[in-house]
């Protein structure tokens, strides 16, 4: 994650209301909630999917 989704995603964290990207924050969340609940969820994966899932609805692209 480059520095200014790390940054977004503090000000979603601390001032969610103001944030800039408060919605690709709820979205990724949401999302990476129910891969964790799954039956085939891998421990590992789920914050790396969630960085994933918050820079695609951010941004508009993955890296």
């Amino acid at each position: 994650m480059n520095e200014k989704m790390a940054l977004g995603l503090v000000k979603v964290l601390k001032k969610p209301q103001e944030a800039e990207y408060n919605e690709a924050f709820e979205r990724a969340y949401e999302l990476t909630k129910v891969y964790a609940g799954s039956a085939n969820a891998q421990a590992s994966a789920v914050p790396v999917l969630f960085e994933k899932l918050f820079e695609l609805f951010a941004t508009g692209y993955s890296q």
